[in-house]
């Protein structure tokens, strides 16, 4: 039987919730290491010089969200099981637009029934409720 994964996801963190048989299986929570603002006050101007190399302080710190971003997304595609069937995706802002595009670089995510929606924050009960909803209302939810 394939399992069905619902993942609540923003920039902090992921929760992932499998289930099986509609019934909660396993709950799993990756934390991220993605920094929301700069660690360095140096870096808060326009350029700095790094020897006789100046860098553009924004392209770099660009480049290191998205590197962590990566790794980020790359904990959370581990986490999911490989005999996962459908893979349900909600949370806040924009990291589960950004999470679709990377599991659809993996081919071994290509053949899974994947659903993205809008949500705000909420506590664990509340996403466990509302995976086991989506997948009743969808018809997905295997008993």
């Amino acid at each position: 039987m394939k399992k069905q994964v619902g993942i609540w996801m923003n920039t902090d963190k992921a929760v992932l919730v499998s289930l099986l048989n509609g019934k909660e299986n396993e709950i799993q929570t990756i934390e991220s290491a993605v920094e929301s603002r700069s660690h360095n006050p140096r870096e808060m101007k326009p350029g700095s010089r790094t020897g006789t190399v100046l860098m553009d302080v924004d392209k770099k710190m660009t480049q290191r969200k998205n590197h962590q971003m990566h790794n980020y997304f790359e904990k959370v595609m581990h986490s999911i099981s490989s005999d996962t069937g459908e893979i349900y995706i909600f949370g806040p802002a924009n990291a589960k637009k950004h999470f679709e595009k990377e599991l659809k670089k993996h081919s071994q995510f290509n053949s899974l029934k994947l659903e993205i929606e809008s949500a705000d924050k909420m506590t664990q009960p509340q996403m466990v409720a509302k995976i086991k909803q989506h997948f009743e209302r969808n018809g997905n939810l295997k008993n």
